[in-house]
């Protein structure tokens, strides 16, 4: 996800506005892209598209440092479409091997606020000649929904129209039920550190079969964060987890080794590490 806590910033000052701005005007905000594998049959199915950013002065900044720091600036907006191109320019690579693989892009909590929102992302989809399908609008937690009503219809039209909308983190920070409850979502997100924790606690894993029950119910599509080994992939097809995402497929890497490691449709998958 854009705003990952995983990865930390190598320095504890974060970026100004103005250092933000630059970088976006010099395109010095890369993308990277991790593997989503169904668990059923090992085969990917998609990518997640990750910001990411390498200053010369400030050295590696983290997503946690400059996410928060482009939402309070209304750099977040521009960030986002930014991000949404090369992630579209890249999938459309990918499904040339991949026909029906698609990309997750996250988007804050704040620009659900934005009426023009769906417009926006039509015109980039339309810009990349991608169909809406290929894409996963990914809410993402570090904010809370200001306007749970104008954020409904934004997720209604983007659905509308065939964006699938993904609510990722859930368990953590605003990614609570209330939202899923109270927005229309195709997809729910469970959070890396539920599956991190439940080899070493059953609660956990009490917590994680809970919530693909519950995404069951409601009809959603269930994707596990962070699968590292086999044994964890295992459990979670067993209990009906549809696909998954972690260092067991693979980590965030840039799209030209995306593609070569991926370029078969019947890529073998790693290692268990």
């Amino acid at each position: 996800m854009l705003a990952s806590a995983a990865l930390s910033a190598s320095h504890r000052r974060p970026p100004s506005p103005g250092q933000l701005a630059a970088a976006l005007e010099a395109g010095a905000i890369r993308t990277v892209f991790q593997p989503k594998v169904s668990l059923a049959t090992g085969a990917l199915i998609g990518v997640e598209a990750l910001a990411r950013w390498t200053d010369a002065e400030l050295g590696c900044v983290g997503p946690d440092s400059f996410i928060p720091v482009a939402e309070d600036s209304g750099l977040i907006g521009p960030l986002t479409l930014c991000v949404l191109r090369s992630a579209l320019q890249a999938c459309a690579q990918l499904r040339r091997s991949h026909p029906d693989a698609t990309v997750a892009v996250n988007i804050s909590p704040l620009l659900l606020d934005n009426p023009d929102l769906p417009d926006r992302i039509a015109a980039v989809l339309d810009e990349a000649a991608m169909p809406p399908s290929v894409l996963v609008a990914e809410i993402t937690e570090g904010r809370p929904v200001a306007n749970p009503r104008q954020a409904a219809t934004v997720l209604a039209t983007l659905q509308v129209r065939g964006v699938a909308c993904a609510l990722d983190d859930f368990g953590t920070g605003h990614a609570d039920l209330k939202a899923l409850l109270r927005l229309p979502f195709t997809e729910l997100k469970i959070d890396r550190s539920f599956i991190g924790r439940a080899a070493a606690t059953p609660q956990a894993w009490h917590a994680v079969r809970a919530t693909i029950l519950l995404a069951r119910e409601l009809g959603l599509r269930v994707v596990a964060e962070g699968i590292e080994t086999v044994q964890a992939e295992r459990w979670l097809r067993d209990e009906g987890c549809d696909a998954g995402q972690g260092y067991r497929y693979g980590r965030p890497m840039p799209s030209c080794e995306l593609l070569a490691r991926w370029a078969a449709p019947a890529t073998a998958l790693a290692q268990p590490i």
